[in-house]
């Protein structure tokens, strides 16, 4: 695999940050992008593992900041080759009881996040010819409860990246999404929070649904997104898949 520049969004912990190590450990040069200060420990990590790290901090709903942060990214790393739109959160509540905001925020950072990315990157892409784009969708896409804003972001992220993947493919561009299931994560304590269950007593709940007989971690997520990322993954392109520990429809 040739050394290229990896962008990840929301690298501060969870699957973010565990994909920005899966991917500096293969030799690719990783920007780490996220809202928290969190992000300059785990770029300091990699760093300390023998890796090339650089963090950011940048809300990715905000085009300007979008644009500040990738410039930022070109000038000390060179072009992104790579891009992981990752960064999200949750703020569930029945769907009469949610507020504007809530519903404003979670779709923005999610979804217009993801386009804004796509917007600052695929270019450079374009002209070089080759690109990777993987997106971070969720099971929930599929349908959920008590959380019509984190569904409709993450179902939209999945059209995004059918139609997204049809424009690029032309130039050597491909786009991909993953839709995790359980994995144990900073979110899957606030779920916990929410039914009013300690972590360890909704992991087991969670866990007794799966299949596979256990919780994901961010490293099988990691390994997805290297499969996509792969020099040699350009004739996978537009395709959702989600890793659940077992078969959903």
């Amino acid at each position: 695999m040739n050394s290229r520049v990896a962008l990840v969004t929301g690298a501060g912990s969870g699957i973010g940050a565990g994909t920005a190590s899966a991917l500096a450990a293969l030799g690719h040069r990783v920007a780490l992008l996220d809202r928290s200060d969190a992000v300059h420990a785990v770029a300091d990590e990699i760093r300390s593992s023998g890796g090339t790290a650089l963090s950011v901090l940048a809300d990715i709903s905000d085009p300007d900041t979008v644009t500040a942060a990738v410039d930022q990214v070109v000038a000390e790393l060179g072009a992104v080759e790579i891009l992981v739109n990752n960064a999200g959160f949750a703020r569930d509540n029945h769907v009469l009881d949610m507020p504007l905001s809530d519903w404003d925020d979670v779709v923005n950072t999610h979804l217009r996040g993801a386009f804004l990315l796509l917007k600052a990157t695929a270019p450079a892409m374009r002209s070089s010819g080759w690109g990777r784009i993987v997106n971070i969708s969720s099971i929930s896409a599929l349908v959920d409860s008590d959380r019509a804003n984190y569904v409709a972001a993450k179902a939209g992220i999945e059209g995004f990246t059918r139609a997204t993947a049809l424009d690029l493919a032309p130039h050597g561009i491909t786009v991909n999404a993953i839709g995790p299931g359980v994995i144990v994560t900073e979110m899957t304590k606030v779920s916990a929070a929410r039914r009013n269950r300690t972590l360890d007593e909704h992991v087991e709940v969670m866990r007794q649904s799966i299949p596979r007989g256990r919780v994901g971690t961010p490293h099988d997520i990691a390994r997805a997104v290297l499969f996509f990322a792969a020099e040699d993954a350009d004739y996978v392109t537009g395709q959702v898949i989600y890793i659940s520990g077992g078969p959903h429809g």
